[in-house]
């Protein structure tokens, strides 16, 4: 019985390899496959850091003993008019003083009604915006006098 499975098989392998479509004659093509390289992967670039944005000043901001928000900000302002100098940001307030038209006030805040806080001879006092400027009146020479005299 082996040696009919084994003539078989060989039976089977003699009509199996001339059936491969394998043919060594002049009409036989051979293809070349060009096998294309696997590619190098791109390297990831550094991370270039985002520069930093210039961060926006927060105002400073305090409040009367009224409740009026004062923002903090130094400058100068010069009475337009005879002006009264207040203990808080209205003109029922206690007076503390007054100057005369054309007196550099040196500001350290403005209200958010308009306001302005001053520091007049050592004390905190506020003047209504609407009789300062930040401009000097030209040729005034009472202003320079006054802001030299604090």
């Amino acid at each position: 019985m082996k040696k009919r499975g084994l003539l078989m098989l060989l039976l089977g392998l003699a009509l199996f390899v001339p059936g491969c479509g394998f043919d060594d004659s002049e009409d036989s093509t051979v293809v070349v496959i060009e096998a294309t390289p696997t590619p190098e992967p791109t390297p990831t670039p550094a991370v270039t850091p985002t520069p930093a944005a210039t961060p926006t000043p927060v105002p400073v901001i305090s409040q009367t003993a009224s409740g009026v928000n004062i923002e903090k900000r130094e400058g100068t302002y010069y009475a337009t008019a005879d002006l009264n100098l207040r203990a808080d940001c209205s003109t029922e307030s206690e007076l503390v003083g007054s100057v005369t038209a054309g007196t550099a006030l040196e500001s350290t805040g403005v209200s958010d009604t308009g306001w302005i806080e001053v520091v007049y001879n050592g004390q905190t006092c506020y003047v209504s915006g609407d009789y300062v400027s930040e401009t000097n009146p030209a040729g005034d020479t009472q202003a320079a006098d006054a802001s030299a005299a604090q």
